[in-house]
């Protein structure tokens, strides 16, 4: 009988945590849409290799890539890929479908971190990113502030 009064207490308490936090649905719906994010692409083609990468602060399972100069793409992946994979990686590298370079959905970024340790992160979906654009929470501040 004491077990499960305990578990009642447990699933109570769960609920009430549940309805008190707020889904990432919601907290999306307050900040709104982040402006840098563009259209949604269906792939992206290198003439040899990435440019470059970065992981965007905050967000697990997103890198962004570079094509060309200055070409940003926004690339949402799956897989154990948190933003700090993304941040202290020291090479990256695309397996793909034989397409003549391009990446699309269902292909992996492969990365490798300082420890040489590899992980496969598939791709989900990919968009365009506009790098100047301001964050969501930094628009009207300007760069002199501080």
């Amino acid at each position: 009988m004491i077990i499960r009064s305990d578990m009642a207490i447990l699933a109570a308490a769960a609920a009430l945590a549940a309805i008190a936090t707020p889904s990432l649905a919601e907290e999306e719906k307050k900040k709104g849409p982040d402006p840098r994010i563009g259209a949604e692409v269906n792939r992206i083609c290198f003439p040899r290799n990435i440019n470059g990468w970065k992981s965007v602060k905050g967000e697990d399972n997103v890198v962004l890539l570079e094509e060309g100069v200055n070409d940003w793409y926004y690339v949402k992946v799956s897989g154990p890929c948190p933003e700090r994979v993304f941040r202290f990686a020291h090479v990256i590298a695309l397996d793909s479908r034989p397409a003549g370079g391009c990446i699309r959905r269902g292909d992996v970024i492969i990365v490798e971190d300082t420890g040489n340790f590899a992980r496969r992160c598939h791709i989900k979906r990919i968009y365009e990113w506009d790098d100047k654009a301001p964050a969501p929470g930094e628009e009207g501040e300007s760069e002199n502030d501080g």
